[in-house]
Formats: C-alpha cells, structure tokens, sequence
C-alpha cells in the first residue's frame, strides 16, 4: 500500500524549532518499506511562520504578552501558524496518490491541526484510511476515536503494528484487529481499543530512520546539519506528569553502542551531519553504556569534532564525574537538567530521581568538564506553593546555570493529569493545556503568578548573562545589584550635565534614542517591584509600560532573595532568556 505520513503544522505563541524534525515517523516510514509498503513523509512544520489572530479560547492572554515589547524580557511577539498553509497541505495531499494517511498527534494543545489534516484528506476522498498515533493518542485514544475523520488509533511504538494494521487492511481480515495490541476502532458504532501489552525489545533489528525522505536542509542547529539519534527507549523513573511510558514504556530497552555509531557514521558520510541530539527518554539511565558510546564517538571521530546535544533533557541521578568528564570530550558543549523543584517533597511527589547535595555535585562536576548547564525547573503543578516555586528560582540564581523555567501542562494518562481532573483543575477546551497559556490555576497560585515567576526567571537569566561578560560583577547579592544600579544611574546623570544639555557626541544621542536601558528595567523591578514592557512611540524612541505583574511573587522573592549571591553561567558565549519546554 501506498502511505503519506503526515507531521501537522502548530498554531501557538512560539515553537522550539530546533526540536521538529519528525524521527519517529522516519522510523515509522523504514519498517513500511521493510514490510514492502511505500512510505513518503510530509513535515508540515516548515520553517514558515505566519502571524495569525489569537483565537477566542486563548484571547484573555492577550493581558499578558504585550506583542509590541522591545525589551529583554519579553515572553510572546505574536500567535502565529507555523508550517505550511493548509491549501498548500491539501494541494500536497491530493498530489500524493496515497491510500493510507498515518497523522502524528503529539501534544494534546495541538490535536486540533491533526484532526485539520484528517478533515482535509475525508473531505477529498472519504474511501482513504486515516490512522493516527502519537502520544497524545496513547493518552487518549477513545476521545481520538470521536472525530468521524480518524478511522484507526495505533498506540505506542507503531514500527509493528502500523504494518500488521496494513495487512489486515489488504487481507479484509478487520474483525481479527483484536489479535493486535495496541490498536484502537470502530466496529458496531462503538469504540474499542486493544490495550499495549507488549514493546519492541530488539532495538538494533530496527532499520534505520528512512532520513531519504527528509530534506537535510531544513534540519539545522545554526549552520550545521542536524538529526535526531533515539538510542534507547523507555524510561523507569514514571514521573507523574511525564507521559513517555505511555509510548514507549516504563522498561529500559537500549540499542547497543556499536549500532548507534553505525547510524551516525551513515548519517555523517551521508548527509554530511555534524551534529546530532540524541533523543531518549532516558538517555544515561545505564551510565556505563553511555560511557561506552561516547568512547566510541571519540575514537571514530576525535575529540569535539562533532557537537552532540541532548535537548530532551538527562537526569543528574544517573551522571558521574567520569561519563560528564566522556561527553564533553566526545562533542557536548551544554546539558539540560531537571531539578523539578528545590523541594525535596514536590520532587518525591512526581517520583523524581535524584537528591538535592548529588544535584550539586553534577553541576561542579560538569563545570569541571567544560559543558555549562540549563537547569529546569516546573512551574504551575498542582501541590506547588508560591514561596516553594521561588525557593526553587532563588537556588538556582545562586548557581552558574541558565535557568530553564517549564511551565506545566496536563498530558492525558498521566498522574498528575489524573489529579487535575479529579480537582476540576483542568481549563476548557484542551486547546488551552499548553505551556503558553499557563493553564493550571490553584488556591495557591493563579495564572498571574506563574507569568511573574516566568519574567522573573528571564531577568535573572539576563543578569547571569551580564556577569558573564564582565558588565555586573558575579556574586553580586540582589540588594547588592539594587545599589549598584541606582550608582550607575546617578553616574549617568551627572555625566550628563558636565556635557551639557546640548551636547551632541554621538554618546549622548545614542543614549537619547535608545531612551530606556536594560540597566532601567532591572532597576524598575527592583525598586518598584513591577515588570515594564518596552513600546516604541510615534517618535522612535523607546518608552517603558508597566505590565501586570504579581505582588506577592515580587514581594516573597526579594524577601528570600535580597541578600542571597547571584552567579552567572559558565558559558562566555550570553545568556539568552529561558525557553520554554514543549508545548
């Protein structure tokens, strides 16, 4: 048969563009052509953006982001479609000649633009199958069901049931789809779904992602070809609000080190890739494989000739001085690490790994190394305090990481999904479970909090950056910061008056113009306790607006913080704000 795999374009405030190339249905394509099936993939999530009008459901956000913000701080520009247009997708539809249509759905926010999809190839030609997987289906398959465009579910990995679902389809045998776990339909008007009840265990029998059906082009971190690597799946740890057990189980399962090195060898010879992201769940989980990998990274390759990443983030518990000492060497230049919460109880809570005194070895062990460190933290979970979200902020301001502030949204099938909506926590529509509309309010903290606590992160950000290139001396304490400020202003104004009020040194007119400094802003905040946007008058210059801000964030904050040391990062290279986690 001949099958388009689809990967939907998004509708949010942002996307992670460095993190869209669609690995798992490259994998998905392989095993159709291995099964003699043809396979092409349609990656709508081009590198096109189009601005579009906020729709009605997110609309009271519009109080948050104001898009006309210049300044450092600013979290949102816009709402915007990004990927291709859908009379472009339907044109590519309809030119595919294909008879099966496999749709990627994986977040619930944006299940919307894949049910799109879905319409757009019923309404073209009703007699063509729609099957859809991904993690948002493994969370809630029957709800996928509903939509009279989808006519099958495949839940968790589909390497081997998408071609058992083909054959049954080629045979006629559709009563027998009960032989097949996994799977989801219709039959008699109702649904069924066959639960998982098994995963793939030889990982290294898996042909390697159909990467042909790719444009190498489009897939790049700066000037550098990149790809995804997936060399394990499964992860143990069941966190409660992490939903990769859903798809690909809670056991550890790993390709051997030996198979990897030949896909990146291919992938090198091939499409001249220098640099890939290794995409597990779990990445480092059996530190000595790890280990075993990156010594064979060095002895093919050399030492820091290729750049590896690992944007989905490794645990600390499972790192040692050795195995960081290894991915340094071999090509990593960063790590992305999730503490969760500085609070021993909310991270036993989530069945996170890991203690606070290890957390803090890790970090001087990887400075030791060279690799500077993006800590995550989750904000916005139900059990969550506002005095425990700023302990949290506060400890990693004291440490020379980036701080990644996660905001937290519902994932259907997780625990603490489960728990929200036992609560009544869960807003309506699921359109609005997104990172960017800050969705889960509480008695504790409501969305305004989390806002605050979100700028809040992208000025310390900003300030470690500061440190980092000689402007502000690290260690600084806040009130500390506060007077070093005010002295600079005062510095400025005095400056300004010896020169005159009509000086004209380029100086003086290229401070006039720019009206409104970094240095302004912190100190708005620090004095003021509030958050101003940046607005470019009828005039050109820059003029400050206060936004919303929470005061009883800004308040416990300086409180706990005034006379704690801030540290910048590691790297020489700045401090860009904190990015927030997908969606």
């Amino acid at each position: 048969m001949k099958v388009l795999l689809i990967q939907p374009p998004i509708r949010d405030f942002y996307q992670t563009t460095i993190r869209t190339q669609p690995i798992g249905l490259a994998y998905l394509a392989a095993s159709l052509v291995q099964h003699g099936h043809e396979a092409a993939i349609l990656d709508c999530q081009t590198g096109q953006r189009r601005a579009i009008p906020v729709p009605p459901e997110l609309s009271h956000l519009r109080q948050f982001y104001p898009f006309g913000d210049r300044s450092p701080f600013k979290l949102y520009t816009g709402y915007y479609h990004f990927g291709m247009a859908w009379d472009e997708i339907r044109r590519s539809i309809e030119a595919s000649e294909a008879d099966v249509f496999g749709i990627s759905s994986a977040f619930t926010p944006y299940h919307g633009e894949a049910l799109e999809i879905a319409r757009i190839v019923k309404e073209w030609d009703r007699r063509k199958v729609v099957v859809m997987g991904g993690a948002h289906v493994s969370g809630d398959p029957d709800g996928v069901l509903q939509s009279p465009f989808v006519d099958y579910v495949v839940l968790g990995e589909g390497e081997v049931r998408f071609p058992r679902l083909l054959e049954a389809l080629e045979r006629g045998t559709i009563e027998h789809f009960e032989e097949i776990d996994g799977m989801g339909y219709r039959k008699d008007g109702r649904v069924r779904i066959i639960p998982i009840q098994t995963f793939i265990e030889d990982l290294d029998g898996l042909p390697y992602p159909s990467r042909e059906l790719l444009d190498p082009e489009r897939y790049r971190f700066g000037k550098k070809r990149s790809t995804m690597l997936i060399t394990s799946r499964g992860c143990p740890h069941r966190c409660a609000y992490c939903s990769a057990h859903l798809v690909m189980g809670s056991t550890f399962r790993k390709r051997s080190p030996n198979a990897v090195l030949r896909e990146m060898l291919e992938c090198h010879r091939r499409y001249d890739i220098r640099l890939f992201d290794i995409e597990d769940d779990n990445f480092t989980f059996d530190r000595a494989r790890a280990k075993q990998l990156m010594k064979l990274i060095l002895e093919t390759f050399g030492e820091r000739r290729l750049e590896l990443t690992a944007m989905n983030g490794v645990s600390y518990a499972s790192l040692d001085k050795e195995l960081l000492d290894l991915m340094g060497r071999a090509g990593f230049r960063s790590i992305g690490l999730s503490l969760v919460s500085a609070d021993a109880s909310i991270r036993e809570g989530m069945a996170r790994p890991g203690s606070p005194s290890s957390f803090d070895e890790i970090l001087k062990e990887a400075e030791m190394a060279g690799l500077d460190a993006t800590v995550y933290a989750i904000l916005g979970m139900p059990g969550q305090t506002i005095e425990e979200m700023v302990d949290t902020l506060v400890l990693l301001m004291g440490r020379r990481v980036l701080i990644g502030p996660s905001i937290y949204y519902p994932t259907p099938g997780t625990p603490l999904f489960n728990a929200c909506k036992r609560r009544g926590l869960l807003p309506h529509p699921s359109s609005l479970w997104r990172s960017s509309a800050f969705p889960v309010e509480t008695s504790e903290f409501d969305r305004l909090d989390l806002v605050t606590l979100f700028r809040l992160a992208r000025v310390l950000n900003t300030i470690k950056g500061r440190m980092v290139i000689d402007d502000l001396e690290e260690g600084l304490t806040v009130g500390q910061l506060d007077q070093v400020l005010r002295d600079r202003k005062a510095g400025k104004k005095v400056e300004a008056k010896v020169e005159g009020e009509e000086d004209r040194s380029p100086e003086c007119r290229a401070r006039r113009n720019r009206g409104v400094s970094c240095e302004d802003l912190i100190l708005t905040l620090l004095c003021e306790r509030s958050f101003v946007s940046l607005r470019r008058g009828g005039d050109g210059k820059m003029t400050a607006v206060k936004e919303r801000s929470s005061r009883r964030v800004l308040d416990c904050f300086f409180e706990k913080a005034r006379r704690r040391p801030i540290l910048g990062t590691r790297s020489a290279r700045g401090a860009p704000p904190g990015t927030p986690g997908r969606p």
